[in-house]
């Protein structure tokens, strides 16, 4: 019945009917006047579940794929390529995909119940113009019904126009909320890309992100001006930094799902509002607390005095913080493993901290053993991976302390030889009844004037006490809290951390 198709009793006209044009979409994908990416995974293998309408795109071919909402994605790398399966659609592309959300959307899209062809024309043998998957989807512009069976026409991702059937298709209501993507537990604003590494990044505006990292980093029931001075100071950390990550090794990032209305309204309050010295923004950082007194750069971390003259230590007075004084506690064993000891049949005689900081920052440390002596120097970090805290990944709290080893054992050796030690495991030693014995558990039992007693072979009795959390170099947290319940400003806080800088935009 060709030439003859009616719709709603009007003859329809050639170019409509068997014609199709290449035509630009009417959606666009979101632009960022400062593009984020964030490494939220390198796996293998990981899934994404989308919430909203997506652009996939091919990084390697160019080619161009609406998404249908509320689809699962898995993502797979391997053999040089990434690939997207949903169902069993899939795509592959040697240099991965972006998905990215969309801005003007279409007030109507169709789906597909199945692959379908979209024809140059509404008829079941007009020219094909392009295959479209289970997945995708496709802006709705209009219908006609040709011998009992409505036709859509529809514009596609690569901006063809065509028409399909609706034996295979249906129309439905573009999404009206927030385009989100989640993975894992987390729901993120922005699209993604992932690569035949098979890593996934968060690509995103500045701000959005922002609004991610603020109230991960600091409670958002803080001051607001608190608030603000951490915004301005991630603002600046995020620009200055290559490689973002969701980790707090990087800034805290956990998307969408963690915002809250206090720390978004910091961040759209100082949108745009950066620390800056020379008239760029610095590389500034931040940490929970600083004992009092921040660090030098050039102390903690080696950095160039001349090259970051504002990563000098400042007074801190206004701290509130459990962190400010600590102690933990240590058994030679720990420290012997950390030096790289054997800790079966080697003993840790004294060990010795070593300043270096203008406050008294801890620059080596020394390690007496019956093996030899070693010292382990370095920044922050490596010293305070000497002694693991793990409710403290893994480490110190920082590097500003004092040791206070106390050696609990006095033992008898050969030719009534007498020493002070940490620990007795592992050791021979004159046993309740006179007679030598190798001490292998964990507890050993010692003669007293009153008899025998159990005590622990390798006590916890090397004391570190310390000051502050974190590399205390630039702002503290809970100082810039202090500072903010005393009347200061976002400004002057920011300032007063990071002397002889400016802020603004």
């Amino acid at each position: 019945m060709k030439g003859r198709a009616f719709a709603g009793g009007a003859l329809l006209t050639a170019a409509l009917l068997f014609g199709f044009s290449p035509a630009s979409m009417a959606y666009e994908k979101a632009f960022y006047t400062q593009e984020t990416k964030v490494k939220l995974a390198t796996k293998t293998s990981l899934q994404v579940q989308l919430n909203g309408l997506f652009e996939l795109e091919n990084l390697s071919t160019r080619e161009k794929t609406l998404l249908l909402p509320e689809s699962t994605l898995t993502i797979t790398a391997g053999s040089g390529s990434s690939k997207i399966t949903a169902g069993t659609d899939s795509y592959s592309a040697a240099n991965g995909f972006r998905v990215s959300e969309l801005t003007n959307l279409p007030e109507k899209i169709v789906k597909f119940t199945s692959p379908t062809t979209v024809r140059s024309a509404a008829d079941d043998k007009a020219a094909s113009v392009a295959s479209v998957k289970k997945i995708e989807a496709a802006e709705y512009t209009g219908e006609t019904t040709v011998s009992g069976v409505k036709w859509y026409n529809v514009k596609l991702a690569n901006g063809l126009q065509g028409w399909v059937s609706s034996k295979t298709a249906a129309v439905q209501s573009s999404p009206t909320v927030l385009s989100l993507f989640k993975y894992g537990s987390l729901q993120y604003r922005g699209g993604f890309e992932t690569k035949a590494d098979g890593s996934l990044r968060n690509v995103l505006g500045l701000e959005e992100y922002l609004k991610g990292v603020v109230p991960n980093e600091m409670p958002a029931s803080w001051h607001m001006e608190a608030l603000k001075a951490q915004a301005i100071v991630a603002r600046s950390y995020a620009v200055n930094t290559m490689n973002l990550t969701n980790t707090p090794s990087s800034q805290a990032y956990n998307g969408y799902t963690k915002e809250h209305s206090r720390s978004n309204k910091a961040v759209d309050e100082t949108a745009g509002v950066m620390v800056k010295h020379n008239g760029k923004p610095i590389q500034s950082f931040f940490y929970s607390t600083s004992g009092g007194q921040t660090a030098n750069a050039w102390d903690v971390w080696g950095s160039s005095k001349t090259t970051f003259p504002y990563l000098k230590s400042v007074e801190d007075p206004y701290e509130a913080s459990s962190h400010s004084n600590w102690t933990d506690h240590f058994a030679s064993g720990t420290i012997l493993q950390k030096f790289g000891y054997n800790t079966a049949n080697t003993v840790l005689y004294d060990l010795k901290a070593n300043p270096k900081g203008e406050n008294g920052e801890i620059g080596s440390v020394t390690a007496v053993t019956s093996a030899g002596t070693k010292t382990v120097s370095g920044n922050e970090s490596v010293i305070r991976k000497l002694f693991p805290v793990d409710r403290y990944y893994g480490m110190l709290r920082s590097n500003w302390f004092t040791l206070n080893p106390v050696k609990s054992f006095t033992v008898q050796g050969s030719g009534n030889t007498v020493q002070q030690q940490f620990s007795v495991k592992g050791a021979s030693i004159m046993g309740a009844d006179g007679k030598p014995v190798s001490v292998q558990n964990s507890t050993v039992q010692i003669q007293t004037v009153s008899g025998p007693v159990s005590k622990e072979a390798d006590p916890a009795t090397i004391a570190v006490n310390g000051k502050g959390w974190g590399h205390r170099i630039g702002m503290s947290q809970y100082g810039a809290n202090g500072f903010a319940n005393k009347g200061s400003s976002a400004e002057d806080i920011v300032k007063h951390y990071f002397p002889g800088t400016v802020v603004g935009k």
